[in-house]
Order: C-alpha cells, then sequence, then structure tokens
C-alpha cells in the first residue's frame, strides 16, 4: 500500500509575503533532486489555490482556476497542466467563489496516485482555502508559514501558526521569513526577533534578484544563489521526516 503522499501547505494571510516564490522555488529544488538522481521516479504537484493565480502565471499557465474551483465543489475531476519540475493545478478567479470545498486529499484523490509531493501555494485573504489545505497536511506533510521581516507581519504569522497547530492531527510547522535583505538593520535583527515570538523551527529566504528574475520570466527558479541556498535547507529540514524518503526504484523490477 503508498503510503501517504506529503503534502506541503505554504500559507500566509497577506500578500508579498513571498509564498509564490517559495513554493516555485521548492519545486524546482525537488525537480533538480529528482534529475541527479536517476533511478529516483518523483513527480511534484503544484496546486495553486490563489485567485490571483500567481504561481500559475509565473509557470506561464492559463490562470482562471475554473477546473480547480470546479474538483473542489465536486464537479468535475482534476485536469492538471505539465510544467517543466511536474503538474500544475491552476488557481485563478474562479476560486474566490469557493465556499464548501471537499477536502483537498479527496479532491486530489486520482492525481495522489500519479505524484510523490504536493505544493500548495495558499491564498491571502481566503480563510476557507487557507485552512482547507492546512487540513489536508496530517502528519505526512508540513505548515510553512511565509511572513515578511517585520514585527506586525510576524505576530499575524504566529496566529496561523496557531491554527495549524489546532489541527488533528498536528502537522509539522515552521516559520519562513522571505526576501530578507541584509542591508536593512530591520531585516538583520529579524530572525532573532522570530526566534523569541515564534515558537517553531526558522527559515530565511534572503532577496535574490535572480529568483526574481526567473519568476518573471516564467522559468525554474536557479539552482545557485543565496536564495536557492537557503531554499535547500527548508528542503533539508522536510527531508529529515522519514515519510519523505524517496525510495530509489529497483531496476529489476
Amino acid at each position: 500500500m503508498k503510503p501517504p503522499v506529503p503534502i506541503v501547505a505554504i500559507a500566509g494571510r497577506k500578500g508579498g509575503t513571498g509564498k509564490t516564490a517559495l513554493c516555485l522555488g521548492l519545486a524546482a529544488h525537488y525537480f533538480r533532486a529528482d534529475q541527479r538522481r536517476v533511478l529516483v521516479e518523483r513527480r511534484v504537484l503544484v496546486v495553486d489555490l490563489d485567485p490571483q493565480g500567481s504561481a500559475s502565471l509565473a509557470l506561464g499557465a492559463e490562470a482562471t482556476g475554473e477546473n480547480l474551483a470546479a474538483v473542489l465543489n465536486g464537479d468535475a475531476t482534476p485536469e492538471p497542466a505539465a510544467i517543466a519540475c511536474g503538474l500544475l493545478l491552476a488557481g485563478g478567479p474562479a476560486l474566490a467563489s469557493v465556499a464548501n470545498p471537499r477536502p483537498l486529499r479527496e479532491a486530489l484523490a486520482e492525481l495522489l496516485d500519479v505524484v510523490d509531493l504536493v505544493l500548495v501555494d495558499c491564498p491571502p485573504g481566503h480563510p476557507t482555502l487557507d485552512r482547507l489545505a492546512m487540513e489536508a497536511v496530517g502528519r505526512a506533510g508540513a505548515v510553512l508559514v511565509a511572513m515578511e521581516p517585520h514585527r506586525m507581519a510576524i505576530a499575524g504569522a504566529a496566529r496561523v501558526l496557531d491554527e495549524a497547530r489546532a489541527l488533528r492531527p498536528s502537522p509539522r510547522c515552521a516559520g519562513v521569513l522571505g526576501r530578507l535583505d541584509e542591508r536593512r538593520g530591520l531585516d538583520r535583527a529579524a530572525p532573532e526577533l522570530l526566534a523569541g515570538a515564534f515558537a517553531a523551527q526558522v527559515f530565511s529566504i534572503r532577496q535574490d534578484t535572480a529568483l526574481a528574475a526567473a519568476l518573471n520570466a516564467g522559468i525554474l527558479p536557479p539552482a545557485h544563489g543565496r536564495a536557492a541556498e537557503d531554499l535547500r535547507a527548508v528542503a533539508d529540514w522536510l527531508d529529515k521526516d522519514e515519510r519523505w524518503k524517496w525510495k530509489p526504484k529497483d531496476p529489476n523490477q
């Protein structure tokens, strides 16, 4: 029996925190790791739950959200688009009207049979879809709470963390400071401030023009640079859980 597919909910209640960059950066990381290990067959599914469709637009996909909205409402089967790092269920404006979605693992059941990891880009300002993703995580995944490096944003992110931890079963959680600019004193102080106010593992993704340029150009985030190095640290933390270990395919099978 196939173990539960890990789902990572990348959450945060406001825009501009770097959720999409974190989601696509991790997707690129796992795709490239797959290329280096030729005996490992791994597919990543990106689920863009954002009515703005930022992840979909960054990947060059049509961002209407119509199929995903219908899937969540129980009116359609998933029709993912093939992308460079796996599969995509595109987001877009149609998601804004989703009020009573069915559980995400149920909605994605067909795709969970053919993928190994699901990365969910959660929407800002839509608690229903945000919670839908966090509820799907369970023990076989994680919630990454994206935030800006200042006090008010950290306080808001802590509330999202509390909501995630109130779920049963409680998922693994971490905070991720996005677009950290080490030239600014407030940004340099943010990790220490966060350590005292945020009861979870904390990561920082440094500002990187190469990452921003890649997302703007609709290509995979780069494998080298400050942001890529920071994203590897997040992936290494995720990989510490044995349920994340991808087993090499037996060449004799």
